[in-house]
């Protein structure tokens, strides 16, 4: 009895070695690994990059609409304004007429107050048109999106 239950170890040994040779053999090596992963997350890593384009694509667009609308604004803004020093221009070219008593010299004057406000204009253009606007474009455009919900 003794001899047949070594027997019987001895063949469960024998029996384990060769499972596990077997799986030794057969298990997948680490390149296996790696393929089997990269097909598995191929298709999550296309899609995390699609979604990651099509998120910069939303972004440029409505960083490009908000810069857009803004130019436009400050267009329509800057035309008001010229029409408004035009029509006060020419009433104080009127009021200098009729000091002066000739219109040529009441229209000379406004055309002189037109070239004083030109000449600031330009020596100040830093100061007052491209460092504010510069900064109001990047603001607009780096805008966040809590502040579009009224």
């Amino acid at each position: 009895m003794l001899l047949v239950s070594l027997q019987a170890d001895q063949h469960h040994k024998i029996l384990a070695g060769i499972l596990y040779l077997h799986s030794y053999l057969t298990r997948p090596t680490m390149q296996d690994n790696l393929n089997d992963f990269y097909k598995e997350n191929k298709r999550l890593v296309a899609d995390y990059f699609e979604t990651r384009l099509q998120l910069l694509k939303l972004t440029s667009v409505r960083s490009l609409s908000r810069t857009l609308s803004m130019l436009i604004l400050i267009t329509l803004i800057s035309f008001m304004v010229l029409f408004f020093l035009l029509f006060l221009v020419i009433a104080f070219s009127w009021f200098m007429a009729d000091l002066l008593g000739s219109a040529a010299m009441g229209f000379l004057c406004g055309g002189g107050i037109f070239l004083i406000i030109l000449l600031l204009g330009i020596a100040f253009r830093k100061a007052l048109f491209l460092n504010p606007l510069i900064r109001l474009f990047i603001r607009t455009a780096t805008q966040e999106e809590e502040d579009e919900f009224y």
